[in-house]
This record gives structure tokens, C-alpha cells and sequence, in this order.
């Protein structure tokens, strides 16, 4: 076996560890909630060493910004597939929206337990990744002309970033038969691209 193969056989093996341990995060924060999950349930649960589950995850937020990375991935997959890079921003946003809505729906248990945790345990409303995603996608279509050129991106993506958190939070707290995630974020999306004064 050549020096390669066996780099390129660690590296797949370590990936695969790595995605177990995750899987096993998450499974134990929907079963038993994050709080009540420790670093020891991971490694059991991954059938691994404790020392294995912190080569990969230093900290247990760390489960949750992957859990949230995964979904920023998908969510720009879907952009991607259908080459919406270059379309117009409400294009863009309205699809990545869509996306995340979908993974929230096709796995509320899920969404509820690790996002719940995520606003809970970290600061979501600091300065999260997705608010970065979203201002590169206003200073974009600002550079093509599309977004007025006295707006500040970084804070356009910080508000789309709090208003999905803040619509996110109120369907996880909803009732068994909650509202319409993706509309209410599509409504959302429309009503800070349009504004709310009167020109």
C-alpha cells in the first residue's frame, strides 16, 4: 500500500470517526437533551474512548456548531445545485431559507433539541457564521448594484441572521402543530428586503 493510500485511509477513518461521534451527540441530545448529555454518554454511545470524542470536539458546543455548519452546507448545496450564485439576492436568500426550513421540518426533534440548545448554551445573536454567509451574499449584490451602497453588510447579515434565529425560536416553541416555518421565513425575508417605512 502506498504512502497515499494509507493517508488517504486515516484521513476517511477519521472522518468516519468523527461523524459517529456526531451522530451519537445528537441522538443522545434529542433522547436525553443537551444538558443532560455529557462527553462520556458521546463516547459510549460512539463505543469510543473519552479522550477520542475531545480530540475531535474540544467542547461540547462544539456538537452544536457543527450540527450548524451541516445545515449552512446543505443550505448552500441547494444554492448551488441550482446556480443561484449570481442571481438576484432575494434568489439567493429565498432558496437558502427554504433549505433550512426543510431540514427543520424533516427533522423537528432534531432542530428542537440542538437549536434550542444552541440559543441556550451559546451566543447565536453575537456574531454567528450564518450572519457572515448572509452579509457576503448583501456586499455582493451590492457590488453589482443591487443593495444600496450606505447599507453595511456585515449588519444586513446580522439582522437576517437574528430575524431566522428569532422565527426559528418561535416554531420551536410552537405546539405540535406549528406554523408555516418556511412562509413565515420567506415573509420575514421579504419584509426586511422591502423595509417597513413608508418611502
Amino acid at each position: 500500500m502506498t504512502a497515499e493510500a494509507t493517508g488517504d485511509r486515516r484521513t476517511r477513518q477519521r472522518h468516519e470517526r468523527r461523524d459517529r461521534l456526531f451522530q451519537a451527540a445528537v441522538e443522545l441530545f434529542v433522547e436525553r437533551g443537551y444538558d443532560n448529555t455529557t462527553m462520556e454518554d458521546i463516547a459510549e454511545r460512539a463505543d469510543t474512548a473519552r479522550a477520542t470524542v475531545f480530540n475531535h470536539f474540544q467542547r461540547k458546543t462544539a456538537f452544536l456548531d457543527e450540527w450548524s455548519l451541516r445545515r449552512r452546507e446543505r443550505a448552500m448545496t441547494a444554492v448551488r445545485a441550482e446556480r443561484l450564485e449570481d442571481r438576484p439576492l432575494r434568489d439567493i436568500l429565498s432558496r437558502y431559507l427554504i433549505e433550512l426550513a426543510r431540514n427543520s421540518l424533516d427533522s423537528r426533534a432534531e432542530t428542537i433539541a440542538c437549536m434550542g440548545a444552541a440559543i441556550h448554551s451559546t451566543n447565536v445573536f453575537g456574531n454567528p457564521e450564518l450572519a457572515r454567509q448572509f452579509g457576503g451574499f448583501v456586499a455582493r449584490a451590492q457590488e453589482t448594484g443591487e443593495i444600496r451602497g450606505d447599507i453595511d453588510p456585515a449588519q444586513a447579515g446580522l439582522l437576517l441572521a437574528t430575524a431566522y434565529f428569532g422565527t426559528l425560536s418561535s416554531w420551536i416553541e410552537s405546539e405540535a402543530a406549528p406554523f408555516d416555518l418556511q412562509e413565515h421565513l420567506l415573509q420575514m425575508l421579504e419584509m426586511i428586503l422591502r423595509g417597513i417605512a413608508v418611502s
